[in-house]
């Protein structure tokens, strides 16, 4: 479920960072929903990148996705009957995927921290658009230390944008 709000995130930043205006048709949504990322949040942006930059209309298309995507497998969809599933499910589910890519064989030392790095990212860049780039707002969001954020912000390389909220 988290999968078009980060595209949509990352949508965001491009044009912020000067890329054109672009956004997902419900066909492309869907489809990136509908897809694995094995590779991670990274493989989500450097996807979101490619079509940000070779969509040829404002709206991009499904075919403009699955031309990007290739022949990635598609992963059964995920519905919910009750809707109360948590972050750590999914976690989980991505994690057990993560390890049976590595063909029983035990994936590179140091995973813990790249893991958290993963996570840490998109989760700061996103608490940090939701409060229009104020870091004090977004560190009272996190639960950290303001300067916690900040160093949080250099070390994992996240570009600062202080805009006016428009609601």
């Amino acid at each position: 479920d988290d999968i078009p709000l980060l595209a949509e995130h990352f949508l965001n930043r491009a044009e912020r960072e000067g890329a054109p205006l672009r956004r997902l048709s419900d066909g492309a949504s869907t489809l990136i929903r509908a897809y694995s990322w094995p590779g991670n949040v990274r493989q989500l942006e450097n996807a979101v990148k490619r079509l940000v930059f070779t969509a040829s209309e404002e709206e991009i298309s499904r075919t403009e996705v699955e031309m990007v995507l290739g022949n990635q497998p598609a992963m059964e969809p995920h519905i919910s009957a009750n809707n109360t599933d948590k972050l750590s499910g999914s976690v989980a589910k991505h994690l057990r995927r993560y390890f049976d890519l590595h063909g029983g064989e035990l994936p590179a030392p140091g995973l813990y921290n790249r893991i958290l790095r993963e996570v840490e990212g998109p989760l700061i860049e996103i608490a940090l658009d939701a409060t229009a780039g104020n870091q004090a707002k977004c560190a009272d969001l996190l639960g950290i230390n303001r300067n916690t954020l900040r160093k949080k912000i250099t070390d994992l390389d996240i570009r600062v944008t202080r805009r006016r909220k428009l609601m």
